[in-house]
């Protein structure tokens, strides 16, 4: 019986501290569960404050556009001679595009919340630049160059134009590097973006022959590399198709194309498809295009506009300018979920 009794009394004892150890389990438990969801909030609250803050761009003080195209920066970046599309970095205290007579590539600076004049950027001399691209981090700038190739001290060729790249090291610029030649693929080559996820889509024009094809190309970064290039064959045909401006997510994707519409190229529009192909591509229509080149879709870093160029008529010049794309113009990127999205 006292035996009996005494063996009880350990049960007992054993199962109160395994309560006791298991109830400090789970307050410890609780306690490290609190933490982390804290944690978590706090990260994501830290978050919605970076994207807020990345995203906040003053577009130079213009007055933003509704749904109906306006001339972007008259007499400031708007010029009547040919632009590529201008780029603003993520914090929007920068801005980039490519000007032609000399083909040079310029910048602005915001500084103390007042924008600086657009000043030529600091890459080599002696040679053309244009087609700037930033990426999402606004830390490396993609451009199309004829510098020529260099390798072991030997020139190896000098294109019509070739991408390259120079990254950010805090306030200074790297020397330009060459992109590679799974991208460079023809004898002129443009960016024209780059998905969240580092796909690059860009323009290649190879001859083959007497035959001469511009088309969109795609190139997957698989560590830290672009692979090889693929043509898109549901963006191409027989006429050129070139600067691709593509969704971050790659849901839809904008290119200029000769293919016909309102005048001689139009940008047009592709949804992407669940197996991973591009649908039709449709027209932006006449409120968007004109009877003019209509070319270099860029949008901006908050996703509310959409910039290109063009040469059509407007407050700068009585007639079309006769070489390239011409002026930077911006629209609300609305029309695009009002008229193209069901």
């Amino acid at each position: 019986m006292k035996y009996k009794l005494l063996f009880i009394i350990v049960q007992m004892f054993l199962i109160l501290a395994c309560n006791s150890k298991k109830d400090s389990t789970l307050s410890e438990k609780k306690q490290l569960d609190t933490t982390n969801i804290s944690s978590k909030v706090q990260k994501e609250n830290s978050s919605i404050k970076d994207l807020k803050s990345r995203l906040e761009c003053d577009y130079l003080d213009e007055e933003p556009p509704g749904t109906t195209p306006k001339l972007f920066a008259p007499n400031l970046v708007s010029t009547k001679v040919e632009h590529s599309a201008v780029m603003f970095t993520p914090n929007g205290n920068e801005l980039w595009f490519g000007r032609m007579y000399p083909a040079k590539i310029w910048f602005m600076k915001k500084t103390d919340g007042k924008w600086g004049k657009p000043q030529l950027s600091h890459l080599p001399k002696g040679y053309g630049e244009l087609y700037p691209y930033l990426t999402s981090d606004g830390n490396k700038l993609f451009f199309m160059s004829d510098m020529p190739i260099h390798e072991d001290g030997n020139k190896l060729r000098r294109s019509d134009g070739e991408i390259w790249f120079i990254e950010r090291d805090g306030k200074n610029w790297s020397e330009p590097k060459h992109l590679g030649d799974n991208i460079n693929v023809g004898n002129r080559q443009a960016v024209g973006s780059i998905s969240s996820d580092g796909t690059l889509y860009f323009s290649a024009s190879i001859t083959d022959g007497n035959k001469k094809s511009t088309d969109i190309y795609k190139s997957e970064m698989v560590n830290g590399v672009y692979q090889k290039a693929d043509y898109i064959p549901e963006l191409n045909s027989a006429q050129p198709e070139f600067s691709p401006c593509v969704a971050p997510d790659e849901s839809f994707i904008i290119i200029s194309s000769f293919r016909g519409g309102y005048g001689l190229s139009d940008l047009f529009i592709s949804f992407r498809k669940k197996d991973g192909s591009w649908g039709t591509l449709k027209n932006l229509g006449s409120k968007i295009n004109s009877k003019y080149k209509d070319e270099f879709p860029y949008i901006s870093p908050d996703g509310k506009y959409l910039f290109f160029n063009s040469n059509r008529p407007s407050e700068l010049n009585s007639k079309r300018i006769p070489d390239g794309p011409g002026n930077m113009y911006w629209v609300s990127i609305d029309f695009i979920s009002k008229n193209f999205i069901k």
